[in-house]
């Protein structure tokens, strides 16, 4: 059995839900915790070109119910939200374009976060680091074509556009750090944040290994960046940071419940 498939079955199983046999459930609403309100957070999805709302959502191990039933709480209080060293959010959307200025269908942040004076757009990856994923940019990615692009960025790109599949789906980022640079250019702070699964026993798989090299050479590259900063964190990390504060303690523990396991 491949190693996706048996994260999948962990997961179906520790998640406690009636689900069919690829692990979806009837309703999306169902997969979300009890503290998030489906009606809050639901026309967001349906505003994404995804239309991931009434489709992948409804899989137990959807990446957008997991970064939803993690953000989805501060949704209407963001300014309640600490994340990334900042608070005082008065916005959080999920699911929003940010258009690189090229064209075509606009890159989708899994989170957006706003204040007066900074901008966090975050990317959350589920079981995807478990498949290799090829770079992709067409032809449009040109560097007279991204004036706001800087050069360590316009390095990484060029050296990803040569890779060969690979865990990390680094075209996916550099598209967010240029949707960034597009539609934010004067914000004083501006963070693009990588947010990641990993089971419990993940340094027993060479795939979580692999991963973990990848990003290293991505973020090295990267490492004189100065209009965006860059920033990797996995989900357990997050929580137990979070945990610390009894504010978000009850929230933290229903998430490591639902999603802490081995594989």
């Amino acid at each position: 059995m491949k190693l996706i498939d048996r994260a999948k079955q962990v997961l179906w199983k520790k998640s406690g839900l009636d689900h069919d046999n690829q692990g979806y459930l009837k309703k999306p609403e169902l997969n979300l915790l009890p503290d998030i309100d489906a009606k809050i957070i639901e026309g967001d999805y349906r505003k994404g070109s995804g239309h991931e709302w009434n489709s992948k959502f409804r899989a137990i191990h959807s990446s957008a119910a997991l970064v939803a039933n993690t953000f989805g709480k501060w949704k209407t209080e963001p300014a309640q939200l600490r994340f990334a060293g900042y608070a005082g959010f008065d916005k959080l959307v999920f699911e929003a374009k940010c258009p690189t200025g090229l064209g075509g269908t606009a890159p989708h942040l899994d989170v957006l976060l706003q204040s007066d004076d900074t901008v966090i757009g975050i990317e959350s990856k589920f079981l995807e680091p478990l498949e290799l994923t090829a770079p992709i940019f067409s032809d449009s990615y040109s560097k007279n074509r991204l004036p706001l692009c800087e050069d360590a960025w316009w390095t990484l790109l060029e050296n990803v556009r040569q890779w060969p599949k690979s865990h990390l789906d680094a075209s996916q980022l550099i598209k967010h750090y240029l949707g960034l640079r597009n539609n934010f250019p004067n914000c004083k702070n501006v963070m693009l944040v990588y947010l990641f699964w990993k089971p419990l026993n993940a340094d027993k798989f060479e795939e979580y290994g692999s991963h973990a090299k990848e990003l290293e050479k991505f973020q090295h590259t990267i490492r004189n960046s100065n209009m965006v900063q860059f920033k990797a964190m996995d989900y357990l990390q997050l929580w137990n940071d979070w945990e610390k504060d009894k504010n978000m303690t009850e929230h933290t523990k229903r998430l490591k419940d639902r999603y802490c396991v081995e594989i």
